[in-house]
């Protein structure tokens, strides 16, 4: 399971979460500052998952630090989840995360910005 949590900032910053399974079920939540405001789901093809978790694994996710930070303010923070085989590992991105880390993000927030999401009903 991979998840994604991008947080407010005194801007425009995009405020959502995205969790996405190792079979391709995901799901998206738009709070703020997003064009999906809600929650949706999608399925993303075998491979897109199977490549996403791979990436992960061969950028040694485990080994990164737990938390990147500086003594700025009015940063959004990136919170990124992977738990594999076990193990899981969150992460509090707020400044100066290494490339490889940012990349990973990336990765994701690309899946939450396609295509092909479709509305969940709130009852």
């Amino acid at each position: 399971v991979i998840t994604l949590q991008k947080t407010m900032c005194y801007g425009k910053c995009p405020v959502y979460t995205i969790t996405i399974h190792g079979n391709g079920q995901s799901v998206y939540v738009g709070k703020k500052n997003v064009d999906k405001i809600g929650k949706y789901e999608k399925r993303l093809e075998k491979v897109e998952a199977t490549n996403l978790i791979k990436a992960f694994e061969e950028a040694n996710f485990f080994d990164f630090q737990d938390e990147y930070t500086a003594k700025i303010t009015d940063l959004p923070t990136t919170y990124i989840t992977f738990s594999s085989k076990g193990k899981t590992k969150k992460i509090r991105d707020y400044y100066g995360a290494p490339e490889e880390l940012k990349k990973l993000e990336k990765l994701v927030e690309d899946i939450a910005n396609s295509e092909g999401w479709t509305k969940i009903n709130q009852e």
